[in-house]
């Protein structure tokens, strides 16, 4: 996992070379873990669905985002090992699109973000991404019902 931090880091300071060789260390890793007899164990957060997931990150900041969503389609869902995680790959995903110029397919994704993890759908970075679609394409069906949703929070009585 720190081999995918450091990727990821490297990847938001522009060092490709960098970014593109601890993705690699952390996907070998993972093979060479997949590999051994006693890998039933409990379950390992290095996987590569993580790995896929760190991916679509890594190339939309350098820039590929071709690659990143090819790496988008990778995990499913139920290969990553918390909600938190499945609402990650979907907004990640999300940026790529609306980066692409899909704002309509970023919306669908900040909406399987909301049913991921519902509290994910709340931070910070993912109502500025629910904003950058709605400059973009504001009368996406459901969008406004969606922005009141996640920027609105319960009461706590």
């Amino acid at each position: 996992m720190t081999a995918l931090t450091a990727a990821y880091t490297a990847a938001q300071a522009h060092r490709p070379a960098t970014a593109y060789e601890f993705a690699a260390q952390a996907e070998e890793i993972t093979h060479h873990l997949a590999r051994r007899p006693d890998a039933a164990g409990p379950r390992r957060e290095l996987t590569a669905a993580q790995c896929a997931l760190y991916r679509i990150g890594i190339h939309r900041h350098l820039g590929d985002l071709d690659t990143a969503l090819a790496h988008a389609r990778r995990p499913r869902p139920t290969q990553l090992p918390t909600a938190e995680r499945r609402a990650r790959a979907t907004t990640d995903t999300a940026r790529a699109l609306l980066d692409a110029g899909d704002a309509a397919a970023a919306f669908a994704q900040l909406r399987l973000v909301e049913l991921a993890a519902r509290h994910e759908a709340r931070r910070p970075a993912v109502q500025a991404l629910t904003a950058r679609i709605a400059e973009q394409r504001p009368v996406l069906a459901g969008l406004v019902a969606y922005t009141r949703r996640t920027t609105a929070y319960p009461s706590s009585r």
